[in-house]
């Protein structure tokens, strides 16, 4: 596992140009390699998608997962002020696209900081990177710059 993580640590890709097998998250100890393309749906989420992560920390280091996100928008009324980023394990590829509740989680990144999870799975640096890179927040945000308000520099 420490191949993984050292000097030839993979590159990131942005979600809107990964193509299966690229590096969607490359944290100290986690990679999370996208398996199969997410589906784009109404309102601004990410659904169904496949990825691959390898842990180096938990006794099971490849674990295949589903994952949708739903982006919010702040401070736009009718909007929840957070992002939700929900998902559950796989056993096969195949079964893409099927709802499971047995093992269904859900983690909450709310915009004053909070991290809720409504599951066993707790919100870890590869889920908060997961959710900024299907988001576009933070180093993954490729928005044009917000235009300067007059009188602030």
């Amino acid at each position: 596992m420490i191949g993984l993580l050292g000097c030839g640590q993979q590159k990131e890709v942005a979600i809107q140009d990964a193509k299966a097998g690229d590096v969607l998250v490359n944290t100290e100890d986690t990679q999370v390699s996208l398996v199969k393309q997410f589906t784009a749906g109404t309102p601004n989420g990410l659904y169904n998608g496949a990825v691959n992560v390898r842990d180096a920390a938990e006794k099971s280091p490849e674990v295949l997962y589903q994952v949708s996100a739903v982006c919010s928008m702040e401070d736009l009324p009718g909007w929840p002020e957070y992002d939700n980023l929900y998902g559950h394990p796989l056993t096969d590829i195949e079964k893409v696209g099927e709802f499971s509740t047995a093992s269904r989680w859900q983690i909450l990144y709310h915009y004053d900081g909070r991290v809720e999870s409504k599951s066993d799975l707790k919100g870890k640096a590869w889920t908060a990177r997961l959710k900024d890179n299907l988001c576009r927040r933070g180093d993954f945000n490729d928005s044009t710059a917000k235009p300067k308000q007059a009188g602030i520099q």
